[in-house]
């Protein structure tokens, strides 16, 4: 096991996943909303001390709770027990996030704190406060980079280029995530011969497939879901146009350069001609997991959220799903492209906040603290380096925990999220619709580029 790995941190509940699939909630891309409740704060909450409150909005994301082996959430208690504040939590559906920033933030009537996402926080990220005094003070002139690992580095200076505060700190990562890695049932590549350390080009990938065709097997499981279908077009946009989706979604590029439209067409002949029939359909993505989880050859491979999102499956209430993700499963890159790394869920500081010092002590109490240690105990990796992954003791060590967490550190991986929500939006209907000859990929990429080009261009700076 690297230093890389042991060093690390653990990672996210994918549970959740599959309780979304409208297009508003896929721009959650791996976290699950909850039940919208007041957004001022918990119903439940006890009236508190003014001098000890902080207030935070969110999603239903793991940051934005804390349970007990039983399951039963005791954020709010743990919060005051560990810093002594009160938390004031409203929770608000992924999708209402925007509007309700939209309406409050500029009123100076938010939070004190927000878990942010890039989908959500848009051109909002102008509302929150710059955290590099805080963190020289806290840490030294080196905090970012002694704290956090480079995928999270990466996504931290994207940010700030966009608003033009290069070098500042805009949020604090929270729990990440890593994605475009292929899961495949260790067993069945074993009994056919198969090395994927020799699977180095999109090529190789198609020789693969092709192989498990010629026998009558469909090699990889799929089904509908927006984030998933956007998941696999950034991913296959390394393959058509390396590079080029990352200077898109800056606006240095276009959808409509050749080498993304040619993502549009090999995303609809891996959904047509290498999964399951009628993938592009499917609308139960347990059902299309089954299969693969009970490794019956049936369906070889996966790559439905596929990265470190199925380290919840660790603590699956399936003794025949856990096993699998401890002894049976291993991944590898999809050949010719590269890991999509991103914060599923920050915390931001509010600048109109006037509990400032509050909101402090709750970030790093969540990001690096113990609130943090909670979430990586829970099979989730934090955005933080020096959180260390429980380790399993099995074969999942090495099978899955080394690669996908290392590969993390890396940060290559800044074109993991398409910055507008417009644009996550329209890529998840017309991907559908080439996959179906609805369109053309050049028509797509067209209405893609269109609403990037009336949503998001006024903000998103080079």
């Amino acid at each position: 096991m690297t230093d890389t790995y042991r060093n690390f941190v653990s990672r996210r509940d994918f549970m959740r996943l599959s309780a979304f699939a409208t297009a508003g909630a896929a721009l959650a891309a791996c976290a699950a909303p909850a039940a919208p409740a007041d957004q001022g704060g918990s119903e439940a909450a006890e009236p508190a001390m003014e001098d000890t409150v902080v207030s935070l909005w969110s999603w239903g994301t793991a940051m934005a709770r804390y349970r007990d082996p039983e399951g039963n959430d005791i954020f709010a208690e743990t919060l005051k027990a560990d810093t002594g504040l009160d938390l004031e939590l409203g929770m608000v559906d992924h999708p209402d996030m925007a509007a309700k920033l939209k309406a409050a933030l500029p009123a100076g009537t938010g939070p004190d704190l927000l878990n942010t996402d890039f989908d959500i926080m848009g051109p909002f990220w102008g509302f929150v406060e710059p955290l590099n005094s805080r963190g020289e003070a806290e840490w030294g002139a080196g905090w970012k980079e002694d704290t956090f690992s480079g995928a999270a580095l990466s996504e931290m200076e994207l940010v700030a280029g966009i608003v033009d505060m290069s070098g500042d700190a805009l949020y604090l990562p929270g729990n990440m995530q890593l994605l475009g890695w292929v899961y495949y049932w260790i067993p069945t590549f074993e009994e056919r011969g198969i090395d994927v350390s020799g699977l180095n080009t999109w090529g190789d990938f198609e020789a693969l497939c092709e192989s498990f065709l010629n026998d009558g097997i469909a090699p990889l499981g799929g089904y509908y879901h927006p984030a998933n279908l956007v998941d696999w077009f950034k991913s296959l946009v390394e393959v058509t146009g390396p590079g080029q989706l990352a200077e898109v979604q800056v606006g240095n590029g276009q959808f409509t350069d050749a080498g993304v439209v040619e993502a549009f067409d090999l995303f609809a002949k891996v959904y047509n001609d290498y999964m399951q029939e009628g993938a592009i359909g499917a609308q139960d993505g347990n059902a299309v997991r089954e299969p693969f989880w009970n490794g019956t050859g049936e369906r070889p491979m996966i790559n439905i959220f596929t990265g470190t999102p199925y380290f919840g499956f660790l603590n699956h209430e399936s003794e025949v799903i856990r096993d699998a993700m401890n002894n049976h499963v291993g991944t590898f890159l999809l050949p010719g492209s590269k890991g999509l790394a991103a914060t599923d869920a920050g915390v931001a500081m509010v600048s109109a906040s006037e509990r400032k010092d509050n909101a402090w002590e709750y970030m790093k109490w969540r990001t690096l603290g113990p609130g943090a240690e909670q979430i990586a105990s829970t099979g989730q990796p934090m955005g933080a380096k020096a959180i260390e992954v429980p380790p399993q003791n099995t074969d999942f060590d090495k099978n899955l925990g080394e690669p996908l967490l290392e590969a993390m550190v890396t940060g290559d991986n800044v074109f993991r999220r398409v910055l507008c929500t417009d644009v996550y939006q329209q890529l998840g209907i017309v991907l559908p619709g080439v996959t179906a000859d609805l369109i053309t990929a050049e028509e797509a990429a067209q209405e893609v580029q269109d609403a990037f080009d009336q949503s998001c261009e006024q903000w998103v700076k080079s």
